[in-house]
């Protein structure tokens, strides 16, 4: 008998979707092609574009880029299970909200006044929500001086594809 194929990030959000959270995902975490620590995570070792589920060994760059592709699709197939009314979501909106629980992880996402805020379509004031999600380690990132602003910067991506802005 047959595996069960996974389905891609394209199949459960679209293709243009899926060429954005692709491109905004793997434009914000960087990638690199060997484990390493990643600072703001605890030192949580790290590869590719932000994966910690993987084997940690060094990669090729179009092996990264497949590993995110199934992760995103990952993310996305819970995202869209705990939040009713996902599929009518505008692209951004979806973008937005993948990228955010594959940064911040699913079960921050799952406990959050924005998903709560998403599923009872409560926009444009669920998009404001990103910009809460600035904190590393009790440091606001949108404080230069936390050396953190990757993060905040995220934010305000993710705020402005939630807006249609992106």
């Amino acid at each position: 008998m047959a595996r069960p194929q996974k389905k891609t990030l394209a199949a459960i959000i679209g293709t243009s979707a899926a060429a954005a959270a692709i491109a905004l995902t793997s434009s914000m975490e960087g990638v690199r092609l060997t484990p390493y620590n990643d600072r703001l995570a605890g030192n949580i070792q790290t590869v590719c574009f932000g994966e910690t589920n993987v084997e940690m060994r060094s990669y090729t760059l179009p092996e990264c880029q497949d590993i995110l592709g199934g992760s995103l699709a990952g993310y996305a197939d819970e995202v869209k299970s705990v939040t009713p009314g996902f599929d009518t979501l505008t692209d951004g909106q979806k973008v937005a909200v993948i990228d955010l629980a594959y940064n911040t992880g699913l079960p921050n996402y799952r406990g959050s006044t924005l998903r709560r805020m998403y599923s009872t379509k409560q926009f444009p004031a669920a998009c404001e929500q990103f910009l809460r999600w600035r904190f590393v380690s009790g440091k606001d990132c949108a404080v230069a001086a936390n050396g953190c602003g990757g993060i905040y910067k995220r934010r305000q991506l993710e705020r402005a594809a939630c807006l249609g802005e992106r």
